[in-house]
Parts: structure tokens; C-alpha cells; sequence
């Protein structure tokens, strides 16, 4: 008989879910508005999801922003307004499934591992720009969590001493400066992060400033992270990296001038393949690498 794992990518702006088999293939995949600082809500319209998919269901894979505390998968995050949530558990509770919740950028690097940017290396950093910016460590072949599971919060690095306020209550974090939600509010907060990166393509200088301003925050971070870690490859994943060449070659460019020392033969920068497709494909893969 087959079995039907559930992926579920949760951010800050949107869930976006997906079914797959166990070849992962998706079969079928949907997207609603998410609902901020309501746990019970989020539950609800992930729950409905579920229930109204064109396959029974047989385990379910979460991608979470923010921390997820193990082993009772407790989600605390400055995006989703949450503290604590049990959300493994609610989910459970309501399903009658068996359910995995991870980082959201854990679930998106495994995506990458298995079938794609990641696949074959042994030394990563992966980070997912999206309302915030999500991060995720490959070292020595393994994912490195740190003893708690919190490890690689990589979008609170701070970039700027007492700069914007962060949703997790430090200032100049990197997210608040680098994540799509920093880009339109880089561009005057009217218009969003994809219209801005488009019209940027189509030679408006202003917008063309404005983006190019964000590549350099991104490359901040990028290049900071090269020097700690000498990965062999710098992964960028997220909505932002559905603009492509436009994103991946800003942000090279940029990283070479801020860090002379930075070498494309020891350590790739490189777009996710999955792209935004990745958290739930990588729900569904720690599901069934959990679960079964």
C-alpha cells in the first residue's frame, strides 16, 4: 500500500503544503495566508489542509521558523509571535497522525541533501531568505544542531550594533536588514519584495539602488559566514532566491568586495534548486526519516 507524507513549509507570511510519496514525488500542493500569534489558528488551517488533501494522509512533516526545542518539539519564534508551542503535539492531538516538526531551514538544507545543492558534500551553510532569514548547518556530512537543537540561527547574527529592531528583541540582527520583509521596507514599504526585485530587472534606478543596497546586506552575512565556517558551499534558499541570476550574481559580486579573501574554488555560492518548493519537500523527507 502507499504512503502519503504531508509536507508543511509554516513562515511568517504563508504555509505552503505539499504531498508527496515515498519516492518524493509531490502529487498534489496548496498555499494559504498564515495566521501570526495564534497558535490554535495555525493548527486549524494546517489541520484543514491535511483533512481536504486528495490522499490519505500517513505521517505529517513541519517546517517551523524560529527555534524547535527537542525532544517535545516546543517552537519558539519572533515571526509566528510564539513561545514555546507545542505544536508537534497539538498536531497530533488533532490529527491522529504522526507528526515531525523541525526548523524550517533544517527542513529546507535536508530537501537540498537529498535531492539537490547539498547532495554529496560534507560541509554547508544554507540559509533561507524569506519575512525573516533562516539558517541550517552541514559539518562533516551531518546536520550540526547544537546539544539544545537551536543551533544555526544564522538570520540573528548581528550585523548592525543597536540597529533595527528585531522581531526576537535585539537590534541590527542580520534578518533585519537581509530578509524580504527588510527589502520592502528598503523600498518604501508600498511595494513588495518581488516588484521591487522586478522592477530592478527592468533598469528602474531607484528600485535598481534599492536592491542593489539589500545585495550588499545579504553579502554581509555571506561573507561572514565563509570565514567562520569555509564551507564547501554557501546554499541560498527561500522566496527571495526565486529571482535567480539576478540574486545569486549580486550577491557573488558584492561578497568578493567585501571579502577579498573569499575563493568560488574552495566554497561555491549557489542557489537552492528546490527553491521555494524546498521546506515542504524537506517536511516531508524528515517525516518519513523520523517516522517510519
Amino acid at each position: 500500500m502507499n504512503k502519503y507524507i504531508a509536507g508543511v513549509d509554516v513562515g511568517g507570511t504563508s504555509i505552503k503544503f505539499g504531498v508527496f510519496d515515498e519516492e518524493g514525488n509531490l502529487l498534489h500542493s496548496a498555499r494559504v495566508s498564515s495566521v501570526v500569534g495564534d497558535p490554535a489558528a495555525m493548527v486549524g488551517l494546517i489541520a484543514k489542509l491535511i483533512e481536504q488533501a486528495p490522499y490519505p494522509i500517513s505521517m505529517v512533516g513541519v517546517g517551523a521558523p524560529g527555534a524547535v526545542l527537542m525532544p517535545e518539539s516546543l517552537v519558539t519564534s519572533g515571526n509566528l509571535k510564539w513561545k514555546s508551542v507545542p505544536l508537534r503535539a497539538m498536531l497530533a492531538e488533532r490529527l491522529k497522525l504522526p507528526v515531525w516538526v523541525d526548523n524550517d531551514a533544517q527542513a529546507q538544507m535536508a530537501a537540498e541533501w537529498w535531492s539537490g545543492a547539498c547532495r554529496g558534500l560534507n560541509s554547508v551553510v544554507y540559509l533561507t531568505f524569506g519575512t525573516g532569514i533562516g539558517g541550517a548547518l552541514l559539518i562533516n556530512g551531518k546536520p550540526w544542531r547544537g546539544h539544545l537543537n537551536t543551533a544555526g540561527e544564522l538570520g540573528h547574527i548581528i550585523t548592525h550594533a543597536g540597529g533595527e529592531m528585531c522581531a526576537c528583541g535585539a537590534r541590527g540582527c542580520y534578518e533585519s536588514y537581509a530578509s524580504a520583509s527588510a527589502l520592502v521596507r528598503m523600498g518604501g514599504g508600498k511595494k513588495s519584495a518581488k516588484e521591487i526585485i522586478d522592477m530592478a530587472r527592468a533598469g528602474d534606478g531607484k528600485m535598481k539602488k534599492v536592491f542593489d543596497e539589500y545585495l550588499y546586506e545579504v553579502a554581509l552575512g555571506v561573507a561572514g559566514f565563509y570565514m567562520v565556517f569555509r564551507p564547501e558551499a554557501i546554499v541560498l534558499g527561500g522566496g527571495i532566491s526565486a529571482a535567480g541570476d539576478i540574486f545569486l550574481d549580486g550577491v557573488i559580486k558584492a561578497v568578493k568586495e567585501i571579502q577579498p579573501r573569499y575563493d568560488e574554488s574552495v566554497c561555491k555560492i549557489c542557489l537552492a534548486v528546490h527553491r521555494n518548493e524546498a521546506g515542504m519537500r524537506g517536511a516531508a523527507a524528515l517525516a518519513k526519516i523520523n517516522l517510519e
